[in-house]
């Protein structure tokens, strides 16, 4: 009986950790921001993160198939996204920004910004 018991926790305590342990998406902040405004950048980008799962990643391959991966945008490619989805002129036809409000592609632009990757050269 204290055999099966004990297993029981192990097992327990082995799911517990491993909930714990999901891949947190990391932030590139500048070290010079206070720990309130990187407060809030964070939480900013965390909503863009969800959002990016919701909107993006249908095409984008973030969250899908096992991946957890997001395509490595320059940060030109983020600055023209974001202008043509806030003007409506997204001429690769991104009919899914039309579903967004402009608060909801500027934290998604923040997740992308923000999220710590190998920058590609531009």
């Amino acid at each position: 009986m204290k055999y099966t018991f004990t297993i029981s926790v192990f097992i327990f305590c082995a799911v517990l950790s491993r909930c714990g342990s999901q891949k947190k998406t990391q932030y590139d902040i500048a070290s010079h921001v206070t720990a309130e405004n990187k407060a809030i950048f964070i939480e900013r980008a965390e909503k863009g993160k969800a959002l990016y799962k919701i909107y993006c990643a249908g095409c984008h391959g973030i969250f899908t198939k096992g991946k957890d991966s997001i395509p490595n945008f320059t940060d030109i490619q983020i600055d023209n996204y974001h202008a043509t989805a806030l003007i409506g002129l997204d001429p690769k036809n991104h009919a899914v920004a039309k579903k967004m409000s402009s608060d909801q592609i500027d934290y998604v632009i923040t997740f992308l910004r923000l999220r710590k990757v190998k920058k590609i050269k531009e």
